[in-house]
């Protein structure tokens, strides 16, 4: 666990903050994060300093097929931090602190508030952040949809959803914050197989919505399914989830169909065929459009037109909403065809700002900002 295993909190931690815990390091990690400057990553480290994998990628492998596995930065706090993944926990390291972000950093970065409390084991908790969909952007990418819904004439006021693949609620979360001219998603079902990001969902939503464990794939009719666990005589309004998408990540070993959670995808188009709402909105790694050169996202597309929607879809920036983080995510947004076409959100934050975006991108330093020290 290269000197990783002890794990430490301030014992002047506020108990209003959950998780704000973090490893505590090696006496050869720490070394290195202690020398490292804002912004600085391990190549600017002197090369004494080097993980031994490290060296061998820059000195010995001509090809470059290998790669370091201590992709180390110390976060630059004013500016918005590069993607936050489940594995950032002894990667990323505190602008102004000797080690690396807690929990509850991560969390920040993900936009999750702070009364969120992630349930299991560390590893756990730390997937459960790094998974997640940041929730401003996804709040940016329901609220479009209503705004969407609200010009095509569609006669609800409020929206029923069905989650699916829901995780520790990055889409959830954003979904129950988005609000059009009091127009709301009121999310009735949520679906997925991983128990410890079920409890955190449930601890988030305290009864207001039915948080189910379950394998999608075991389930044969998702139509009397919907009917039965939600109590509602008529199908959702939205279906919204993001299958799991570290078959395709550029961070994983990118197996695509010959892993089995890249045929989850295929599972959502399942319940979007059976259950038939009149919107859908799918979430996955912006690379998904690489895979295979091309032909899973084509085949996605041709499926979701065949199964009687249009869709609008794009990878989107999370730094362009609001979220401390330069995350790209791609989002395929389902009409039905007989009410028309959804829009993508329209981006709010930018680097430099201007008249039609005038916020500036919110960064690390006002992510992490008024959380307690630890030591």
């Amino acid at each position: 666990m290269n000197g990783l295993e002890k794990i430490s909190n301030s014992k002047d931690e506020s108990k209003e903050i959950p998780n704000h815990i973090y490893r505590r390091s090696g006496t050869e990690v720490q070394k290195r994060i202690n020398a490292l400057k804002i912004g600085q990553k391990m190549q600017d480290l002197p090369e004494e300093l080097w993980h031994e994998s490290f060296r061998y990628y820059v000195k010995e492998d001509q090809n470059r097929r290998g790669g370091p596995n201590m992709r180390m930065i110390r976060l630059d706090p004013s500016k918005p931090s590069l993607t936050v993944t489940g594995y950032i926990f002894n990667k990323f390291v505190h602008p102004y602190e000797n080690r690396f972000v807690s929990m509850r950093e991560a969390a920040r970065l993900q936009g999750f508030p702070d009364y969120v409390k992630f349930e299991g084991s560390l590893t756990s908790t730390q997937l459960q952040v790094g998974n997640a969909v940041p929730i401003q952007l996804s709040k940016a990418v329901f609220e479009a949809v209503l705004i969407s819904i609200r010009k095509l004439g569609y006669g609800k006021k409020n929206l029923t959803a069905f989650s699916l693949f829901s995780g520790a609620g990055g889409l959830d979360i954003g979904a129950e914050q988005a609000s059009y001219k009091s127009m709301k998603v009121k999310t009735l079902v949520t679906l997925d197989n991983w128990k410890d990001a079920c409890d955190t969902l449930r601890g988030y939503y305290q009864g207001r919505t039915k948080v189910l464990e379950g394998d999608i794939s075991e389930i044969v009719d998702p139509r009397l399914f919907w009917y039965q666990e939600s109590n509602c005589d008529q199908a959702p309004d939205i279906i919204f989830g993001g299958p799991p998408c570290q078959a395709f990540s550029q961070a994983g070993k990118q197996k695509a169909l010959n892993d089995p959670r890249g045929n989850l995808i295929y599972e959502y188009l399942r319940f979007v065929e059976t259950v038939k709402p009149p919107f859908f909105i799918m979430e996955n790694v912006a690379n998904l459009k690489g895979v295979q050169r091309g032909e899973l996202y084509n085949d996605i597309l041709e499926r979701m037109y065949k199964l009687g929607y249009n869709v609008t879809v794009s990878p989107l920036l999370a730094a362009d909403y609001g979220a401390p983080q330069l995350r790209k995510r791609l989002f395929f947004l389902g009409c039905k065809k007989e009410l028309g076409r959804m829009e993508l959100p329209v981006p709010t934050h930018c680097e430099i700002p201007d008249l039609l975006t005038p916020n500036p991108y919110v960064t690390v330093g006002e992510a992490f900002r008024d959380l307690p020290k630890l030591v």
